[in-house]
């Protein structure tokens, strides 16, 4: 077996594991889990099989026992964001909250918050303290009685808290030494469970949460770090507040805090009545996973579960389904890989599934044998299971080194059988598990086809990590393989050797050898290297030779090893190989080196050129030129055909001196345009005389023979004559014709000759003016081997063709159909008119009528027997009644008969016909036969339709067709030809019947029976009578429950039940809560307190029968979708605020409450905090009895009020309101609207301040603050200035101002050091408030005027005003 065989393993590999332990896990289809979406029903696993007729209900419930979400919290820290204030001791920044000493502890007041059940609350903030010892952060108390507070210090946080009686209070502190240190932020998390004096916190507060509950332990993680930690089996439910930890080890138990982990006091986190798919693979056997309960039909398309092995691939040695109760009757295991060419594991492509393992019962399921043969060590066999399994706790196992019942090839070498360890190779696993054991027979009642599974194992499993790693980290995706050091493999799977490990090629390690990479001897010159098996000198052997190339040797050197030096550089004597400057550069001339060699092998020698020297080889003998430049020292070698004579080469370069007409650096060829060098030539070189009409554009000559470069068709030394098979255009188009009287001989012109021929003169143009162009012969008409003429291009016909091409025919002749000949016309002598034919199709006039064909040989229709002396046909002699079209044969003239007629002339019935008939197409009549049978279709329980087509052989025109059902006759009709399909509706049978339907079909000549056909009628609707609904308990606010009768069948089984509901509203449109032939049903997503008729409809396969509608009302619910009140300023001090009920009451309102907040006289209405209840009305609501819901229904009392005046409110001022309505199950708030009151009366300006400015001008300013210099209720609209004297009683204004103008004011004019009085007067459009008297004094005489900003001094016509007031009063 597998253990006994790993026992023996010697190389290095991680542990084998459970890898489907805690990984992703799906099925197919996704909703086969009991208990989605809603709880469901299934019979427990049965212990006997009589017990698969009885049902023991237990119920399944996927359903959070405890929260499902982190409650909403309340922030602590409402302070106005932006704003600093020092002198208190609070500084708000973007984020948090700076806490600084301030005479008054108590900084910020949050708003009363309501604990959740049983005192429970959460605190949490983030900390960043400033100051040691003990600080304040929170504190709550009561008539100067201790409710609760939290301290904070470097040792400890502390909770006074205080009993109810007042009497006595408890601390519970933690210590946090070294937890909570100065200048770093530290987050604080409070758990209260069944619940002044200090000094105030110094520092930085942020994020001050208040939650009115426990919270459970990792949802403080997630209020640290935003991330819920995630657990296995249905992470989103929460641990109740008792026991806010989840057990490390069984993470569907949750424990308290501070208790051991071993603790029996522990609590479910799930229902107890879960079974989610995460059971299948959770390592506990105590949980199992149910499907839902299925149909036949399902069991036989079955359900696949998929296990993600989530982070790489693994190798798999056994796959272990265990289950809770009856098994599968057929089972496929298969397995998924990765493409292990791309490196990262989220994007490789997702390939097929490959087939593992078949299970069955009977593996024909499969089209397979039971226990085949496993030929290879990948093949794939079918295993048969037992035909008798338990009924609970049987399990599926699949090993793949399995040695029964057929040893896999291999199984005992593992390690040397790539096939094998290949196939063991898995990403994923898929089980698809299909029909099940003993519940398809008669009676076993439906809910027992389920599967429950309490495990999936996938075990003997680890990494793949190549034999050289016994250690992987499996919390990383894709799992890491921690290669051996000794190995020098690197890779997530240890599956490549370390890039200057690759003297053997990487191999896996075995039982027996580790099989570690080999370093490669690169000196240091090396970073990295390759295998070649070449170089390698025992390529089969892991521990002898090697074969590693050096990559990229550094340093100058080169090799297998990078043992030598690259070229230009040389090894020193006695040098280290290991040093960086083993190589020293040679430094050769390559000027004077053979073939520019910078090789110096020698201990740094060049190797130089004959005639130079040194050992750089830098330079020349005597007599030469040319090192630097040329490369050599040689003699000049100019050529004498074209050097000028007497001249010598540069010096330096070697270039000789050349003649007119040549080039190059020996003077050794001709120029571009010239040819032929030559020494007696003074000029050196001819130039090229090409016909421009017969040369290539811009073509020149050969510069050696001369030869100019001809176009195509054209030849010569200077391209002047057409080649074989073209012929001169030029000769063609421009020859004439010209009696010429005054010329007797040829002459030659500039452009032309002429000469004399044949009592003409003939001119042509000189050249190839047109060119040579291809002669253009049909090849079919051309004599072979024949060209066209040179000068006209006419080509060589044969004797049946004509043409300058050859391509017609000559009269009497006609192009063949394939037009390759021409044929001779051949028409006949007699039948023709004329010897010729038409020259493409060949086509003869023929002389007479009835004759016809190429020639005129043959007969046209309707005649027969061509004559060929008198070139004639004679007509056919055919019956017309008996024939088809009274056509004849051409040659014997036999007509063409009718189906059942015959005889030459088609005049008598074939034997075994008779009646012969001209109106019967087919001539004569016989029995009919092949009548295929009725086609039916079922149209109710009671009507048939029947259908049916004419027989194959009718053999008549007129046909009677008689329908027969179970032996009598029932339908007759008859029918004539063309046959067309007949049909027929049987009514007036009975429900789910059959009936036999057969066919009798006749003519003039006998008759014929189809084969028989039985159809069954629809079943009838079932009985209204028996079918009785029932309501389950009391409905909740969402569903209800039904159950129901099973009517009687005698007409036909019930397909199944439909139970609807529908609003008492007329608009509602009927909802369907449940198809299926369940006798119970939930109907849900109701609305809550909703009158409901629910109707129950039995169907047959021929219709359906609704039961007596049930009428109910849904259960009340708390109300929702509450609208904000409206609100409407009536007057300075009051609002008016109405509402209307919220949209879903979902019961009877009977109670409104009205909630205000404010004034805040600035706009920034998000500053709101405290609230009041304003308004509270009762009374009875009852949405179902509102005259739009329900005309007929009336209550005898009064809603509750939804309107009222709120009074004694500050003019001007802004407020918000909310409302809330209330019913029996809960209430429901809106949200807040915000009202402003209008404009009041002003109600108080402050005294200005006078300041002097000089002996003569006093400074009037004020301050126009809201609520610091100025309470207006209203918009201002002038600001007036006035002074008062003893000599008055009413202040005289001396200023007018508009609110938007500098509230200050120069009063001039005045006399020195006298004391005066003035007051500011604020005007609104409501009204107008002077303020108390100011009083100031001028300064004395002489003294020094104050320096003013001159904006705001107001120039002379103040002064003007003042000074006729005093001397108009005072006598000044």
């Amino acid at each position: 077996n597998l253990t006994h065989f790993l026992l023996f393993l010697q190389g290095h590999f991680p542990r084998m594991e459970n890898i489907a332990a805690l990984k992703p896990v799906s099925t197919s289809p996704p909703r086969s889990t009991c208990g989605v979406p809603e709880q469901s029903s299934y019979c427990q696993s049965p212990s006997s099989r009589d017990e698969l007729h009885l049902c023991f209900q237990a119920m399944c419930v996927q359903e959070c026992p405890y929260r499902s979400s982190t409650p909403p919290y309340a922030p602590l820290l409402l302070t106005e964001a932006g704003s600093t204030t020092s002198s208190d001791g609070l500084s708000v920044g973007p984020d948090s909250v700076l806490f600084q000493p301030s005479e008054d502890g108590c900084l910020v007041t949050p708003p009363s918050q309501a604990v959740g059940p049983r005192g429970s609350l959460t605190l949490a903030v983030w900390l960043k303290p400033s100051s040691t010892g003990e600080m304040m952060l929170l504190e709550k108390s009561s008539d100067n009685r201790l409710v609760f507070s939290l301290t904070v210090s470097e040792r400890a946080v502390a909770l006074r808290y205080g009993r109810t009686d007042g009497l006595t209070s408890h601390t519970v502190s933690f210590r946090t030494e070294g937890r909570l240190q100065l200048n770093r932020w530290t987050h604080l998390t409070l758990q209260v469970r069944n619940l002044n004096g200090s000094n105030q916190f110094i520092g930085q507060m942020q994020d001050f949460r208040f939650y009115p509950a426990t919270l459970t332990n990792r949802e403080i993680v997630q209020l640290h770090s935003g991330v819920l930690p995630k657990l296995h089996v249905q992470s989103e439910c929460r641990c109740p507040p008792s026991h806010p930890r989840v057990h490390p080890l069984v993470e569907r138990y949750c424990i308290p805090n501070a208790v051991e982990d071993t603790t029996n006091d522990r609590v479910l986190r799930l229902n107890i009545n879960a079974h989610p798919l995460s059971y299948v693979n959770d390592q506990d056997m105590g949980t199992m996973w149910l499907s839902k309960v299925m149909s036949l039909q399902e069991l036989d398309e079955g359900v696949t579960i998929t296990v993600d092995l989530a982070n790489g691939q693994y190798q798999v040695f056994y796959v272990i389904v265990q289950f809770g109760g009856l098994l599968p009757e057929s089972v496929l295991i298969q397995r998924r890989k990765l493409d292990l060419l791309q490196r990262e594991i989220d994007n490789m492509t997702e390939q097929s599934w490959l087939d593992w393992q078949y299970m069955a019962r009977n593996c024909n399921v499969f089209n397979m044998q039971n226990n085949g043969p496993l030929p290879r060590p990948d093949s794939v066999n079918c295993l048969q299971l037992p035909s008798d399994v338990p009924l609970v706790g049987g399990n599926i196992t699949f090993s793949l080194l399995t040695t029964q019942p057929h040893l896999r090839p291999g199984y005992n070498d593992f390690y040397k059988t790539p096939a094998l360890q290949e196939v063991v190779q898995a990403a994923q696993v898929r089980i698809h598990m299909k029909g099940q054991y003993y519940t398809a027979a008669v009676g076993v009642n439906q809910r027992h086809r389920h599967f429950a599974i309490s495990e999936i194992t996938i075990s003997g499993s680890r990494c793949e990590c190549h034999g050289h790693a016994d250690q992987c980290d499996t919390s990383v995706t894709p799992y890491r393989c921690l290669c051996l050091p000794e190995s020098h493999t690197v890779g997530s799977n240890c599956e490549h050797c370390a890039p200057l490990y690759n003297d053997k090629p990487f191999r896996s390690g075995d039982q027996l050898q580790p099989m570690n990479c080999r370093l490669c001897q690169c000196y240091g010159h090396a970073v990295s290297c390759h295998y070649e098996a070449l170089a390698d000198e025992h390529p089969d052997e892991h521990y002898r030779g090697g074969g590693g190339v050096c990559d990229h040797c550094m340093h100058n050197t080169s090799g297998k090893n990078c043992e030598r030096c690259v070229g230009g550089f040389f090894r020193l004597q006695d040098s280290d190989p290991t040093s960086a400057h083993v190589c020293q550069p040679c430094d050769c001339d390559v000027a004077g080196t053979v073939e520019g060699d910078t090789e110096c092998p020698s201990g740094g020698q060049c190797e130089c050129k004959p005639g130079v020297g040194g050992q750089r080889c830098d330079s020349c003998g005597r007599g030469l030129y040319g090192l630097r430049l040329e490369g050599s020292c040689a003699p000049c070698n100019c050529s004498r055909d074209g050097t000028v004579p007497g001249s010598n080469c540069d010096p330096h370069t070697g270039q000789c001196v050349c003649k007119e007409h040549v080039e190059g650096h020996h003077c050794d060829s001709c120029r571009h345009g010239y040819h032929t060098l030559e020494q007696r030539n003074s000029l050196g070189c001819l130039p090229c005389v090409c016909d421009s009409h017969g040369t290539v554009p811009e073509g020149v000559c050969d510069r050696r023979t001369g030869q100019c470069p001809c176009k195509e068709g054209v030849e010569g030394t200077h391209c002047t004559s057409c080649v074989q098979n073209y012929y001169n255009r030029s000769l063609d188009l421009e020859s004439k014709k010209m009696i010429l009287s005054d010329l007797y001989h040829s002459k030659c012109f500039s452009s032309f000759f002429v000469f004399y021929q044949g009592g003409f003169w003939l001119v042509f143009t000189k050249g190839l003016s047109q060119g040579c162009v291809p002669c253009i012969c049909d090849p079919r008409g051309t004599v072979t081997g024949s060209t066209c003429d040179s000068a006209t291009g006419q080509c060589v016909c044969i004797p049946s063709r004509h043409g300058k091409d050859c391509s017609s025919c000559r009269p009497g002749f006609y192009l063949a159909p394939d037009h390759g000949v021409c044929l001779e016309c051949d028409c006949h002598p007699m039948g023709a008119m004329q010897l010729s034919c038409e020259s493409q199709n060949g086509q003869c006039v023929c002389a007479h009528r009835s004759v016809g064909g190429r020639r005129c040989d043959q007969c046209r229709e309707m005649y027969f027997g061509f004559n060929p002396g008198l070139g004639r046909c004679q007509p056919c002699a055919c019956d017309p009644e008996g024939s088809v079209n009274s056509s004849c044969d051409p040659d014997t003239g036999v007509c063409v008969c009718k189906l059942l007629v015959t005889g030459d002339t088609c005049d008598s019935c074939q034997p075994g016909a008779s009646h012969f008939d001209p109106e019967n197409p087919f001539g004569c009549s016989k029995s009919p036969s092949q009548q295929p049978a009725p086609i039916g279709s079922v149209l109710s329980y009671s009507s048939i339709h029947l259908s049916w087509h004419p027989p194959d052989s009718p053999n008549s025109h007129r046909l009677n067709y008689t329908l027969m059902r179970d032996g009598q006759s029932l339908h007759t009709v008859q029918s004539h030809f063309p046959f067309s399909l007949e049909s027929f509706v049987d009514a007036g049978l009975f429900p789910f019947t059959n009936y036999s339907y057969w066919l009798i079909t006749a003519n003039v000549a006998g008759e014929t029976i189809s084969a028989s056909v039985s159809y069954q009628t629809l079943g009838a609707p079932p009985s209204g009578e028996e079918l009785r609904l029932n309501l389950l308990g009391r409905p909740g606010p969402t569903s209800a429950s039904f159950n129901w009768s099973i009517p009687r069948n005698d007409t036909g089984p019930v397909e199944r039940f439909v139970l609807s509901s529908v609003e008492s509203s007329d608009k509602a449109e009927p909802v369907i809560h449940y198809t299926g032939l369940s006798t119970e049903a939930v109907a849900s997503d109701l609305k809550a307190f909703i009158q409901y008729s629910v109707t129950l409809e039995a169907c047959s396969s021929g219709g359906c029968t609704s039961s007596p509608p049930l009428y109910f009302l849904t259960a009340t619910a708390p109300p929702q979708n509450q609208s904000a009140p409206n609100i409407t300023a009536t007057g300075p001090h009051t609002l008016h605020a109405s509402w209307v009920p919220p949209s879903q009451p979902n019961g009877v309102i009977t109670k409104y409450e009205l909630f205000l907040r404010g004034p805040l006289e600035s706009k920034n209405v998000s500053a709101f905090t405290f609230e009041t209840r304003v308004f509270s009305s009762s009374g009875w609501l009852d949405p179902s009895a509102l005259p739009e819901q329900n005309p007929t229904k009336t209550t005898t009392l009064s809603p509750p009020e939804s309107s009222t005046i709120i009074e004694g409110l500050q003019a001007f001022s802004a407020y918000q309101l909310r409302v809330v309505s209330i019913n029996s199950a809960g209430n429901v708030t809106s949200e807040w609207t915000t009202a402003h009151t209008l404009e009041g009366a002003p109600e108080f300006v402050a005294p200005p301040d006078v300041s002097a400015l000089s002996s003569s001008t006093l400074s009037v300013t004020w301050n126009t603050t809201e609520g610091y210099g100025i309470i207006a209720r209203g918009q201002v609209t002038e600001y007036r200035v006035s002074l008062i004297t003893e000599q008055t009683t009413n202040p005289y204004v001396l200023h007018r101002m508009e609110a938007s103008s500098r509230p200050v004011h120069i009063v001039e004019g005045l006399k020195p050091y006298h004391t005066y009085n003035f007051t500011v007067t604020l005007c609104t459009r409501m009204g107008c408030i002077t303020s108390l008297p100011s009083t100031g004094r001028t300064l004395p005489a002489g003294t020094t005027t104050r320096c003013l900003d001159t904006s705001s001094v107001i120039f002379s016509d103040a002064y003007l005003r003042v000074h006729a007031f005093l001397k108009e009063k005072m006598g000044l």
